[in-house]
């Protein structure tokens, strides 16, 4: 049961915690996290890998699964690309994001451009910023 829960975590980030056990019915909450590939498992899927790792080894348990689903931080589709798109889109220069962030325009010029790297904050400030 452990391997195939450690399995489950390493492929797809998917973790199992046993939230209480009452008679013959174990409570699990069945969470997937962010994961490598971008797949993710809907509630329906994140039971049935739940029964999956369990039922074999708990024959004569009930199963409840509180599945919790990944829900991806609308930051996440930030890319160099997305913010040229964007900044065109609503007409900003680099020079109007330096005066209203306060950040240096060196700065976002490297961020659009891609040769700096960027963190989730930047990502989410300038989602926000370009879709507001």
């Amino acid at each position: 049961m452990e391997l195939a829960a450690k399995q489950r975590k390493e492929e797809s980030n998917i973790t199992f915690t046993i939230q209480s056990v009452l008679s013959h019915i174990i409570e699990i909450e069945t969470l997937q996290k962010e994961n490598r590939s971008g797949k993710y498992a809907n509630e329906l899927a994140l039971i049935k890998r739940t029964n999956e790792v369990f039922a074999k080894y708990l024959p004569n348990f009930q199963l409840h699964v509180h599945p919790v689903t990944f829900l991806p931080s609308p930051a996440m589709t930030v890319t160099p690309l997305w913010l040229e798109k964007k900044m065109l889109e609503k007409g900003i220069r680099i020079k109007q994001m330096a005066f209203d962030t306060g950040i240096d325009r060196e700065s976002i010029a490297d961020w659009i451009s891609g040769k700096r790297a960027m963190s989730q904050i930047v990502k989410a400030m300038f989602y926000f910023y370009l879709t507001r």
